[in-house]
């Protein structure tokens, strides 16, 4: 496969998404110190400057992206394109959905930390044609975190909270 191109897993083959390249930076020499800023280059051409969510502000440079936030940003996107196929595929007609996903970070005994929770809260707006009830909204959701690839590859819990 062409490592520049993402594209349909066949089977079980990996694909080539995304390139991490991280140099040390301004903290080349200084023992036990370095740089959490590094770069994504995702197939398809965009790159995109990340840092850690979690580590002294000293250390993460200009970056406003970090994993966390990313983490966060990949399962909403992920559950909202499986609602819209939900919702479309029954006939449902959306003109707007926002989400205002947040993490929850945990820390574990060992005073490590994890995402022990995805909280998405989707505002969706409807053709003014259409009255959607809220159980059918409800069912959606169930629908779309039972069908998304992403849901299914995490642990994390991902709770929906309908307004």
């Amino acid at each position: 496969m062409n490592s520049d191109k993402a594209g349909t897993p066949a089977g079980d083959e990996p694909m080539h998404l995304v390139t991490i390249d991280w140099a040390r930076g301004k903290w080349s020499g200084t023992r036990g110190e370095y740089s959490r800023e590094h770069q994504w280059h995702f197939a398809g051409r965009l790159s995109l400057k990340v840092s850690d969510a979690l580590s002294p502000a000293a250390y993460r440079d200009s970056a406003r992206l970090d994993p966390l936030k990313s983490y966060v940003a990949t399962i909403a996107s992920a559950h909202m394109l499986a609602w819209l196929h939900v919702a479309f595929s029954h006939e449902v007609e959306v003109e707007k959905y926002l989400d205002t996903a947040e993490g929850v970070v945990t820390a574990l005994p060992d005073g490590r930390c994890w995402v022990s929770e995805v909280i998405l809260k989707p505002r969706i707006t409807f053709n003014s044609q259409q009255q959607v009830a809220a159980s059918a909204i409800a069912h959606f959701h169930e629908l779309a975190q039972r069908d998304c690839f992403i849901a299914q590859s995490i642990k994390t819990k991902v709770t929906v909270r309908i307004p």
